[in-house]
C-alpha cells in the first residue's frame, strides 16, 4: 500500500481549508432594500436600482411610493421583516429617527465633508453623529410666463399685470403655490407677513410672530381681494393639481414650485425665467422653505445583515460620481459643491435663490401642533377663511398666529 507524504497530506489539509474560508463565485446576492417616494424613486430606478457593482456581493432593490405621505407611514410600520435597509427621505427625518434609535450613525470621508455645504451637513446631525446624508436641496423659486411681459420686480407690478391679463381672459390666476401650503412662504413674506424671526446665528427666534402682521393684512386687502371681500384670483394655494395645472395651460402668470418642475413646464412649451419672488415694493427679500432631502441608513440593515453593503451605497452617493448621477436623475440642486458647476444653469439658479432667500425648512416648529393645528393646517384654514370665505383677514390672522405660537413654543424645546 502506498503512503502520502506529510508535503502530500498538508497540501491536501490546505485544499480542504480553502474550499470552506475562501467565499464561492456563487455564494448568494444580498439584497439592500431601498425606498424612497414619487420624486426620488424614479430618479433612483435610473441609477442604482439592480446594481451589483456599487456594493459588490449585494444587489440593489429600490421601492417607490406614491408621495411622501405613504412613504412615511410604510417606514412607520415597517418592522425587521419588512423595513427598508436605506431611506430616501428629508434629512431631518433621518435625525429625528436617528434621536430614538432607528437610524445608524454615518461615518463620511474626509474629502466628503470638505466638498459638502457645512450647513448641509449640519442638518443631517445630532449631538455629533452625521444620520443623514444630504443629496438634494429642497428649495423653491418663482417662474414667470414671459408671454405676460418682462418679469416684475415688485409684487405690486405682479398684481397689476394679473389684472390686465384677467381683464383680457388670458389668465385666471397670478401667483400659484404650485406645492400647496408649503410652498406658500413667498406669498406671506412678499406681503408683509411670514413666519418666526431669524437670530444672527440664523436659528429661529419665535418670540416675533410675522404671521399676522399688518401689513400682510393691508396689502391682502388691497391686492389679493375683490370687490366681495372674497379672492380675486391673484393668489392660489391648491397646489400641482389645482393652480398647477392653470401654470401649465399658460393660465397663470407665475408659480412658485422648485427644480421638480422643470421638465413638465418645458414639456408645456412654456417661455419662461426663473428668480425669487420680488417683495412688495422691491425692496429687501422674500423667502421660501430650504430643506434638504437625502439618505440614510436603517438599524434594519443590521438586522438584515447589509449594512456594510448599505455603507458603501452611501459612500457611492458621496463621492462625486454619485452625487452627479443623483442630482442629474432627480434635476435637483445638490449640496456637493464639488458637482456645482456640472449641473444646468436653471438647477444652479435654485442652488443660488436658496442660499439668499432660503429659511430654513424647521420641522420641529412646522409640524408641531400644540397650539391646536401644525404651520401647513393653520395657512391652510386661514386661506380658505380669508380667500373662500370672505372673513376678516386681520382677525384671521390674528387667530392663526395665537395657534402656531403654542406650536413653536413647544416645538422648540425639541430641537
Amino acid at each position: 500500500m502506498k503512503k502520502k507524504s506529510l508535503v502530500g497530506a498538508l497540501a491536501s489539509a490546505a485544499l480542504v481549508a480553502s474550499a470552506v474560508l475562501v467565499p464561492s463565485a456563487h455564494a448568494a446576492t444580498k439584497t439592500i432594500i431601498v425606498w424612497a417616494d414619487d420624486q426620488r424613486g424614479p430618479a433612483l430606478k435610473k441609477i442604482i436600482d439592480g446594481n451589483t457593482t456599487i456594493a459588490k456581493g449585494y444587489v440593489i432593490k429600490v421601492s417607490t411610493y406614491a408621495n411622501y405621505d405613504a412613504l412615511d407611514g410604510a417606514w412607520q410600520k415597517a418592522t425587521a421583516a419588512s423595513g427598508p435597509d436605506i431611506m430616501f427621505n428629508p434629512v431631518g427625518d433621518g435625525v429625528r429617527y436617528g434621536k430614538s434609535g432607528k437610524v445608524l450613525p454615518l461615518f463620511l470621508s474626509s474629502h466628503a465633508k470638505g466638498v459638502f455645504s457645512k450647513t448641509a451637513l449640519k442638518y443631517g446631525q445630532y449631538q455629533g453623529k452625521q444620520y443623514a446624508l444630504p443629496l438634494d436641496l429642497d428649495t423653491t423659486s418663482m417662474y414667470w410666463n414671459t408671454k405676460f411681459g418682462p418679469v416684475p420686480t415688485t409684487f405690486a407690478e405682479l398684481a397689476a399685470d394679473f389684472q390686465k391679463a384677467k381683464t383680457a381672459g388670458t389668465a385666471t390666476v397670478g401667483f400659484c403655490a404650485g406645492d400647496g401650503t408649503w410652498g406658500a412662504l413667498p406669498f406671506l413674506t412678499a406681503l408683509g407677513g411670514g413666519a418666526w424671526g431669524v437670530k444672527a446665528n440664523g436659528t429661529p427666534d419665535i418670540t416675533k410672530n410675522n404671521f399676522a402682521n399688518k401689513a400682510l393684512a393691508t396689502n391682502i386687502n388691497k391686492y389679493a381681494l375683490g370687490s366681495d371681500g372674497k379672492s380675486n384670483g391673484l393668489f392660489a394655494w391648491d397646489g400641482w393639481d389645482g393652480c398647477g395645472q392653470a401654470w401649465l395651460a399658460g393660465k397663470a402668470l407665475a408659480i412658485n414650485t422648485g427644480s421638480w418642475r422643470l421638465s413638465a413646464t418645458k414639456d408645456a412649451k412654456i417661455s419662461y425665467s426663473i428668480q425669487p419672488t420680488p417683495t412688495i415694493d422691491g425692496t429687501g427679500l422674500t423667502h421660501q422653505w430650504t430643506g434638504f432631502g437625502g439618505a440614510w441608513i436603517s438599524t434594519f440593515a443590521d438586522d438584515h445583515q447589509v449594512s456594510v453593503g448599505a455603507r458603501k451605497v452611501i459612500s457611492y452617493l458621496a463621492s462625486e460620481e454619485g452625487a452627479l448621477a443623483y442630482a442629474k436623475a432627480t434635476g435637483r440642486p445638490s449640496p456637493n459643491t464639488a458637482i456645482t458647476s456640472s449641473l444646468s444653469s436653471d438647477v444652479q439658479g435654485f442652488a443660488n435663490a436658496g442660499a439668499k432667500n432660503g429659511y430654513v425648512q424647521v420641522d420641529a416648529l412646522l409640524g408641531d401642533s400644540t397650539g391646536g393645528s401644525n404651520w401647513y393646517d393653520v395657512l391652510d384654514a386661514t386661506f380658505k377663511d380669508i380667500f373662500n370665505n370672505g372673513k376678516d383677514a386681520q382677525t384671521t390672522l390674528n387667530k392663526g398666529a395665537k395657534i402656531l405660537a403654542g406650536d413653536w413654543a413647544a416645538g422648540i424645546t425639541k430641537l
